[in-house]
């Protein structure tokens, strides 16, 4: 059995769209540029005027992405507020919204669940609102033991992102106050569930106190593998005494939690190192574009995705990773390189129809 430890997250992601262009007023500025250029909209010459409206029209919407992008790239709205460019309520018919439940260590114990077949108990706080009952409702569809989330008063964890027109992040705000019950006195009233468990996986919402007491209770017990998920997680990490068999941080989290720059190999490798004198005995460090660092040992190497991926939104695809590398580790299926080759592989089937492009 693997215990997942850490936070559910409901995300909500805003991409605000530019206005609508009013089609009545654009028909009579169209028809009075035709006047302007000798040509009646309302003669016999059809194919000449619709062809003329038709090159005013085309000429107006490329003139209006124009400025939106560059009002947007000066942090200067076409509006002058502070929603990114434009009055929100002329434009609310055409605002994204998404909703839904995330966080590192629900995905990662959905995805081990459900993609690898794992027995799976979470345990982690949610609100005792419509979003906490969304999110039990998900883990059990997906087949995860729910026995270790427990309820509070306060909300399940809301992060808001609201992008602009062009796929930048133009806020943030996240209420997470009730990650701070994942105290180390909850992690011990999950103890029954604990001391039964093969391996432990732990995200970094959990607060340094609590990674203390897990590592101090069960790291002579299981394997605790740590995916921080975020800087934030990894300057958590950084203060812990948190004794992991397996680290799996991206590169800007590595370095939040060696206190060292991770840029080319040889500062991988030292990251590595590192990790290793902290008693890190296995350390998978992905990289921007997909491929991944690997370090078990004197073994250790750089593993390179088929497919490169430059612009592309690959959000999740780390836990993807995780999961797959928790359970080929579970399951002892050779070495952290068979392990990591086999993140690789669920990782690339994610990302599969995933477009590689500039979101604007």
């Amino acid at each position: 059995m693997i215990a997942v430890i850490g936070a559910v997250l409901v995300e909500v992601d805003v991409r605000l769209m530019p206005p609508k262009r009013d089609v009545q007023l654009q028909k009579k500025q169209d028809e009075e540029a035709l006047r302007q250029a000798g040509i009646d909209p309302a003669g016999n010459d059809r194919s000449a005027g619709e062809q003329q409206l038709e090159g005013f029209s085309q000429y107006y919407e490329r003139t209006m992405r124009q400025q939106a992008s560059e009002n947007y790239w000066n942090e200067v709205g076409m509006g002058g507020n502070q929603f990114g460019g434009y009055d929100p309520v002329v434009a609310e018919k055409d605002t994204e919204i998404r909703v839904s439940n995330s966080g590192c260590a629900y995905n990662i114990a959905r995805y081990l669940a459900s993609d690898h077949g794992e027995d799976v108990v979470f345990i982690s706080v949610v609100g005792d609102d419509a979003f906490g009952l969304a999110a039990r409702c998900e883990l059990e569809n997906a087949g995860v033991d729910i026995s270790g989330i427990r309820s509070t008063a306060s909300s399940t964890p809301v992060s808001v992102e609201i992008h602009n027109i062009i796929g930048e992040l133009q806020f943030q705000r996240e209420n997470s106050t009730a990650m701070e019950m994942l105290t180390p006195q909850m992690i011990n009233d999950c103890a029954g569930i604990l001391e039964k468990a093969d391996a432990i996986v732990v995200d970094g919402t959990v607060p340094a106190e609590t990674l203390d007491y897990i590592s101090n209770q069960y790291a002579d017990k299981s394997r605790i593998f740590f995916d921080p998920g975020s800087i934030a997680g990894g300057t958590r990490f950084a203060e812990s005494k948190l004794k992991a068999y397996c680290v799996l941080p991206g590169r800007m989290e590595a370095e939040a939690m060696s206190g060292q720059q991770v840029l080319g190999m040889d500062q991988l490798m030292a990251a590595g190192d590192a990790f290793e004198e902290r008693g890190v005995e296995r350390v998978i460090i992905t990289l921007k574009g997909g491929g991944l660092y690997y370090k078990e040992g004197t073994q250790s190497g750089l593993i390179k995705p088929e497919r490169k991926l430059t612009f592309a939104e690959t959000k999740g695809a780390g836990d993807v990773l995780t999961a797959a590398v928790v359970a080929a580790s579970v399951k002892e299926e050779g070495s952290l390189e068979t392990a990591a080759g086999a993140g690789m592989k669920a990782t690339a089937e994610f990302l599969k129809d995933v477009i590689d492009e500039r979101p604007y």
